[in-house]
């Protein structure tokens, strides 16, 4: 019966020393603030920026794209079409946070650090 006990008590321990390193865990939380950004999680609990580390999926950013004759006429109503489109153009995406907006986040493991990656959709 000693043995027993003594495995019980070795698996208790260990679980207890992986609670103790907060593995990552997924968390939902609510963008309060946009500058400086903030990220209730919680009714006592309020993220500052200083912690969160955002995914491209988050923030405005610059991505290049090419639209062909058709897609041009179809798209912007250019008559006749040209060729000055079928080069690469620039565009900015405005995805930036907003108040209100949900996001998922992804706790880093034994950390206080979070990364924002993506907004949830209710």
């Amino acid at each position: 019966m000693a043995s027993s006990n003594m495995v019980q008590l070795i698996q208790q321990i260990a679980v207890k020393a992986v609670e103790a390193t907060k593995p990552c865990d997924y968390i939902v939380g609510m963008v309060v603030s946009e500058k400086p950004l903030k990220i209730k999680i919680s009714q006592a609990l309020t993220l500052e920026e200083e912690f969160l580390h955002l995914t491209r999926n988050v923030t405005d950013f610059e991505t290049e794209f090419t639209l062909d004759q058709i897609g041009i006429y179809h798209t912007v109503h250019i008559d006749p079409p040209t060729d000055t489109w079928a080069d690469k153009q620039k565009i900015t995406v405005h995805n930036a946070l907003k108040v209100g907006d949900k996001v998922l986040m992804i706790r880093k493991s034994g950390g206080q650090d979070f990364i924002v990656i993506d907004r949830v959709v209710t």
